[in-house]
């Protein structure tokens, strides 16, 4: 028996990491494409960045929904319903005569990429013997991690070659054949919670908090905000707030305010947060540092942070399998340690840093990155009861949209204020032109790290204090001390 649900368990990793991969490469791959989309449609820039902003959006805002959905009518029934949704969209997507149906189609897509997103983990609580979760887990960073790597150098190479709408058809017989495996793989659902009834207000709210919330962030990165992002900003501080005091009263809510009373599942969650927001104010400057202070092409600064990719496949089951054994805080602690140090040797990088020595602290940053990753999913998961897993992993998922957005926007926000500020000082020392960008460039790079490392410790913190997680979610409990 053990050996029956051994092999189903791996063969439902696997299908996981396979639906996991394909809507996490979508939003790699579609990056280094949209100057060739823009080109094709004769589309203002402002109408060609939904094709991100709106995938974005909307796999930010929808996935406590999905997660709740999925708690109540099945985990299976919105994974496959979520391939089949994702896999028709990107048909559409390829065969789109317009950038207005583009872009309705790439949000048909997120809604997809959330229901995927919000049921994979708890799938996997499922299938696997509690002692491998966190290994299990793992190999979920690791489809992430594989779809980083390979989605930018792929998504050129496919646009270039066989046109933009290649980078959507190869989404068609992946989506085809997973959809299948899924149906034939992974366990049926337990009926047991289809009479609960759905908290629409609740959903309807909290999606229009995080859009208005999350609107503002991103025009913010691109130097837009203005009077009306912070009308919108607060608005959506506002909305939430309603959010959380309707949750309270309702008999059915989609995010049980319980669950927070619980310091393993709100130190983990907002220790995400903190990760990926500090994480993507690194993953947004290095581009820049690598292209316009280091002058390589967009493909070789694309090579140049592969070690930190590479390192969290090497990272990530490994610490998950420390994981199942140990209190996961731990290790997870010592990753964002890491972490947090290799942020700021990155701030003292200028234009004559050595090559070998960009590749050893990206390597280090991401070996720090995947050594907190999984032990922090596990954590979360372990630390609700089984009816509640896809609201947990929804909400993780809606903590990482969140600090992926918010940390591009603060490192735009930083990189264009502190050059700015800084370049009387540099002009006053007489450097101009290529000195005096460098100069700039270098300092505003020290200060944007500096901020970034605050937010890997803020995780740090949030980790240690959290208190120790259960080893075996089987056993978990929504503890309220």
């Amino acid at each position: 028996m053990n050996s029956v649900k051994s092999k189903t368990g791996i063969s439902t990793v696997i299908i996981i990491m396979l639906g996991t991969f394909i809507s996490s490469f979508d939003i790699n791959v579609v990056n280094t494409a949209l100057p060739i989309m823009q080109s094709y449609f004769h589309a203002s820039m402002s109408s060609i960045e939904w094709i991100i902003v709106g995938y974005l959006m909307v796999l930010g805002a929808t996935q406590l929904t999905f997660g709740r959905l999925s708690d109540m009518f099945g985990h299976k029934k919105i994974y496959v319903a979520g391939l089949i949704l994702f896999t028709i969209s990107s048909l559409f997507c390829a065969l789109s005569t317009s950038i207005v149906m583009l872009i309705v189609f790439r949000i048909t897509q997120a809604i997809g990429a959330s229901m995927i997103s919000s049921s994979g983990s708890p799938i996997i609580i499922d299938a696997v013997d509690p002692k491998n979760r966190g290994k299990s887990l793992g190999m979920i960073a690791i489809s992430v991690a594989i779809a980083v790597c390979t989605g930018p150098a792929l998504g050129g190479l496919m646009a270039s070659r066989a046109g933009w709408s290649s980078i959507f058809f190869i989404n068609v017989p992946i989506g085809i054949v997973v959809s299948i495996l899924a149906i034939k793989v992974i366990k049926k659902d337990d009926k047991r919670r289809n009479e609960v009834q759905f908290d629409f207000a609740g959903s309807t709210l909290i999606i229009a908090a995080i859009f208005l919330i999350l609107l503002p962030l991103n025009l913010l990165s691109k130097s837009y905000f203005n009077i009306g992002s912070i009308v919108s900003l607060l608005g959506g501080i506002f909305v939430l707030i309603l959010f959380i005091a309707f949750e309270k009263k309702s008999k059915h809510p989609i995010l049980n305010m319980e669950l927070f009373k619980n310091k393993v599942f709100t130190g983990s969650t907002f220790a995400a947060m903190f990760f990926y927001m500090g994480e993507f104010i690194l993953v947004f400057l290095a581009p820049y540092y690598l292209q316009e202070m280091r002058m390589l092409t967009p493909f070789m600064s694309g090579v140049m942070m592969l070690p930190m990719s590479i390192a969290m496949i090497i990272a990530a089951p490994l610490s998950g399998a420390i994981s199942d054994n140990f209190d996961s805080r731990y290790i997870g602690c010592i990753g964002l340690a890491v972490m947090s140090l290799a942020t700021l040797f990155v701030g003292g990088f200028n234009a004559s840093t050595p090559i070998w020595m960009l590749t050893v602290v990206f390597f280090i940053y991401g070996f720090g990155g995947g050594l907190f990753q999984t032990p922090n999913t596990s954590a979360v998961m372990g630390s609700v009861t089984a009816d509640r897993r896809g609201v947990a992993s929804a909400a993780l998922g809606t903590m990482r949209t969140f600090g992926m957005m918010s940390g591009e926007a603060i490192s735009a926000a930083l990189i264009a204020f502190s050059m700015n500020k800084s370049a009387p000082t540099f002009i006053s020392k007489g450097l101009k032109s290529t000195l005096l960008w460098q100069a700039e460039f270098s300092f505003s790079t020290k200060v944007t790290c500096i901020v970034a490392a605050i937010c890997v410790i803020a995780a740090i913190v949030l980790s240690f204090v959290r208190g120790k997680s259960a080893v075996s979610c089987e056993n978990a409990v929504v503890k309220t001390n």
